[in-house]
């Protein structure tokens, strides 16, 4: 059984509550209801019902809390135990792009300190060319960065995340949306240029264009290095911007920001690099890398 399952059932009998619980868990309610209706499954039995969207455990589910604490607490005990015994150590320098520090780093924060208390797991964020460089030199021994090749033989890779892309602008930005040309009347805003996001980005924004008739020399087209920046550029209404939803969603939820009726880019998708010959302390934290986005990838 999967111990996430009884994590979210001990989290959700304290905080009776999907949407605080899913927020504080940096999840979706959806992704935890679909939890608990596994778990529910695999026991053969109902652990909580709902009303006006609170939760209340059933008689079952009072019985059965006790023993999933006493699994976790004997689960965080084996492994305390195991990392202690292990002579797994050292430091790790680990390097990713702003959208996984988005979707990623709080959750692999955590579990590091956590699972690997002998490792000293340092995070440097950077863009995707700045990072494969350094691990190529030697500099990084992680890199969490978009799909481009590190142009070196003994790179090891792994797709970690995949995340859908939308269109993205301001609430009530565009009072027009009968047809996809209205985004050729505002600034378009993609990620950095030169990555496979802002290419696919282009591409779609150049195919919209032929569709309507509109020229190339009047599409107002820009890009930014940093995410931040341009949720920022967005959220101020200086244009609409193409990139994960995932990564707005506090402003989609306000209602600050909408998703915009547009042909979506590919999605962005996130990988693993390590070199061949990577030590047993980057190797156990890069399993862990692969485990948090698992599990991110399953909310999305």
């Amino acid at each position: 059984m999967n111990t996430k399952l009884l994590e979210t059932f001990v989290e959700l009998a304290r905080t009776p509550h999907l949407r605080k619980l899913a927020e504080r868990l940096h999840a979706t309610p959806s992704a935890l209801s679909m939890r608990m209706k596994n778990l529910e499954e695999q026991l053969g039995v109902e652990l909580f019902t709902s009303d006006n969207k609170m939760l209340s455990l059933t008689e079952e589910g009072r019985r059965l809390l006790p023993f999933a604490e006493a699994a976790i607490s004997a689960l965080q005990d084996f492994l305390g135990a195991a990392s202690q015994l292990s002579d797994i150590g050292g430091v790790v320098r680990v390097g990713l792009i702003e959208a996984a520090v988005y979707t990623l780093l709080p959750e692999l924060v955590k579990r590091t300190k956590s699972e690997l208390p002998n490792v000293n797991v340092t995070w440097v964020v950077g863009l995707t060319a700045d990072l494969i460089e350094q691990l190529n030199r030697g500099e990084l021994d992680l890199v969490l960065s978009l799909d481009k090749q590190p142009q070196n033989p003994y790179a090891v890779a792994e797709q970690l995340l995949t995340l859908s892309t939308k269109w993205v602008g301001k609430a009530g930005i565009a009072s027009d949306l009968a047809d996809e040309s209205f985004i050729f009347s505002h600034q378009i805003l993609t990620p950095m240029s030169n990555t496979t996001p802002s290419d696919d980005a282009a591409r779609t924004v150049q195919k919209l264009a032929f569709k309507y008739g509109i020229s190339p020399t009047t599409i107002q087209l820009s890009s930014s290095p940093s995410i931040s920046a341009l949720i920022t550029l967005i959220r101020n209404g200086i244009g609409i911007g193409v990139l994960p939803a995932v990564l707005v969603k506090e402003h989609l939820a306000s209602a600050e920001l909408e998703i915009l009726p547009v042909t979506a880019p590919p999605p962005m998708i996130i990988h693993r690099w390590h070199l061949t010959n990577a030590g047993p302390a980057t190797l156990r934290v890069a399993e862990l890398v692969s485990e948090v986005a698992a599990d991110v990838d399953l909310e999305r």
